[in-house]
């Protein structure tokens, strides 16, 4: 099974956004604390947050990596 990562930074709004899900099923948006918000399908799963506050080191964009992990099939 193949998922995409979406990543959009705004440097105005200085905000970084993530995606792991389809951004049209956003139904519900929950503030966690910590400037992060979570995005929820209308299941209630998250399907991407928004950490507000995001201000990079340096000039560029950090490098970034993801590790998956995979449930044994039954």
């Amino acid at each position: 099974m193949e998922t995409k990562i979406k990543l959009f930074f705004d440097p105005v709004g200085n905000t970084l956004t993530v995606w792991f899900g389809d951004p049209d099923q956003e139904h519900l948006c929950e503030e966690t604390g910590n400037d992060v918000i979570l995005m929820k399908d209308g299941k209630g799963q998250v399907i991407g947050f928004e950490k507000l506050n995001f201000v990079p080191l340096g000039t560029e964009m950090p490098l970034v990596s993801f590790e998956t992990m995979a449930t044994p099939a039954r």
